[in-house]
């Protein structure tokens, strides 16, 4: 044992009088426990027990805990008694020791656990980022084109507690998968399926949640878009680059768009008429309940729009063809126009205007 200069009368002092403990009065002598403890013993001095150490640990906060506050983190904000521990610097223990004291009836498991499996969800989904995304860009043309793309062609979902958009979209025309990986692989990782027994590829690209005004689906063309020609020629490139069809039909070009979104096809022609281009009114092409020669049956009726005239039809062109990006669609565009220019057209266009 280490000798130390303390007698009777300063360890009693120190001891029972300021209530230190062995440990503390070991540490202002440069001791060990036991050398005090060893001192203790000879000096005829008592070691408290358990339950009288107990009493004079001092917790300062946890009997600072008022009603109010606990009604006000564990009924209203339902938060944990772990969340309320943490905000008072105490233990869950003290916190429901203060629940019964108060007479606030703590939960039953079922219902901690409906409040716990959220919070971790978010917690493990924001812990888990596997592949580095990109925010998106902000611009209005650019998400215009994408909004009416998406509403054409492409499958948004989010898990409910994820961090992650999935976008896909399952096809047989690899322009179409080009396509769409140009569109998105610069903001996150793009994967493409091997082929299935009908030639099809899936194709999944996944994004951060900036780009969650992709998840809604309406049969709609928001006002942003609508009132603004811009916006409104870019989305209508990105919902013809999913639906549209250019083509020849006994050597005349024509353009058409089908779909079983009656309210954007309308609204479509409406906007059209007042950017002085006029095409067919829109109709129903098939009912619903219609199945084709491929077995494909129609869910609810399929809404087409047609533009036939040839002055309305290369004035179409010339308001879209710098938005067309899919590959086929703008190659057939150009087959249309040339078709349009060797019958005259742009002499035609011109005289008018």
């Amino acid at each position: 044992m280490i000798k130390i200069n303390l007698s009777e009368k300063g360890l009693r002092k120190l001891y029972e009088d300021e209530k230190l403990s062995s440990r503390q009065i070991a540490k202002k002598f440069g001791c060990g426990k036991t050398t005090i403890l060893e001192l203790m013993k000879k000096y005829g001095i008592l070691a408290r027990d358990k339950k009288e150490t107990g009493k004079m640990i001092v917790h300062p906060i946890k009997y600072k805990i008022s009603k109010d506050e606990l009604v006000d983190s564990y009924i209203k904000k339902q938060l944990s008694m772990g969340q309320i521990a943490k905000s008072y610097g105490t233990t869950s223990s003290v916190v429901y020791t203060k629940l019964r004291k108060h007479g606030i009836p703590s939960r039953t498991f079922e219902e901690g656990n409906k409040l716990a499996v959220p919070r971790r969800s978010n917690s493990i989904a924001k812990s888990i980022v596997k592949y580095k995304k990109i925010s998106f860009s902000g611009s209005d043309l650019e998400k215009s084109y994408l909004i009416g793309f998406r509403l054409g062609d492409l499958n948004v979902r989010k898990n409910k507690y994820g961090e992650t958009l999935f976008v896909s979209c399952k096809s047989t025309r690899n322009e179409q998968i080009e396509l769409i990986k140009n569109l998105f692989e610069k903001y996150g990782p793009v994967k493409v399926s091997n082929p299935y027994r009908d030639g099809g590829r899936q194709i999944t690209c996944s994004l951060d949640l900036s780009f969650s005004f992709l998840l809604k689906k309406e049969d709609v063309i928001e006002d942003w878009i609508l009132n603004i020609k811009e916006n409104f020629i870019s989305f209508l490139a990105g919902y013809i680059d999913a639906e549209g069809h250019f083509g020849l039909d006994r050597d005349f070009g024509e353009f058409a768009v089908g779909s079983y979104d009656e309210n954007i096809i309308k609204s479509t022609h409406k906007k059209l008429l007042e950017l002085g281009i006029e095409g067919r009114l829109p109709r129903i092409g098939q009912i619903k309940g219609y199945t084709d020669k491929r077995g494909v049956r129609c869910n609810k009726d399929l809404w087409t729009f047609k533009i036939t005239r040839k002055e309305e039809l290369f004035k179409f062109i010339t308001l879209i063809e710098n938005n067309i990006k899919h590959p086929k669609r703008y190659k057939d565009m150009l087959d249309v126009k040339t078709n349009l220019l060797t019958r005259g057209i742009e002499l035609s266009v011109e005289r008018k205007i």
